[in-house]
């Protein structure tokens, strides 16, 4: 009895700097539309290719992408495109302070307490 051992195409997703952001299989894949064919093979590297295909990950700990496409290839790319990456990013807005905080549960609280007010004078009316 002779078995067909099936071969599956690995694809990945770019972003508009051709940071790969996004690894498939055309075991899972129905639609190719903005997907790149990067290679083809057989086994659980190539059908499972999401986490196994690429040794480490396609993004680092803090979500830069790992990988980039050249020429329709992986490569993987260096820890200075990496940090620029990193240093680009938009600074965070600060937390809000506890005050703030604190100010923002009294003004719910009272928002709420409102509300189950005008409920219950509603249910008073409605169930008189």
């Amino acid at each position: 009895m002779d078995y067909d051992i099936p071969t599956y195409e690995v694809y990945v997703t770019v972003d508009a700097s051709n940071r790969i952001t996004g690894v498939n299989s055309s075991g899972f894949l129905e639609d190719l539309t903005n997907w790149t064919k990067i290679d083809e093979g057989i086994g659980y590297k190539y059908f499972h290719a999401q986490n196994n295909y690429f040794s480490r990950g396609i993004y680092t700990g803090d979500h830069i992408p790992r990988y980039k496409l050249v020429d329709d290839h992986p490569v993987e790319r260096t820890e200075e495109e990496i940090q620029a990456d990193r240093e680009a990013r938009p600074t965070p807005e600060p937390a809000p302070t506890v005050e703030e905080l604190q100010a923002k549960i009294a003004a719910l609280t009272t928002s709420n307490q409102m509300l189950e007010d005008c409920l219950v004078e509603m249910a008073a009316v409605v169930y008189a």
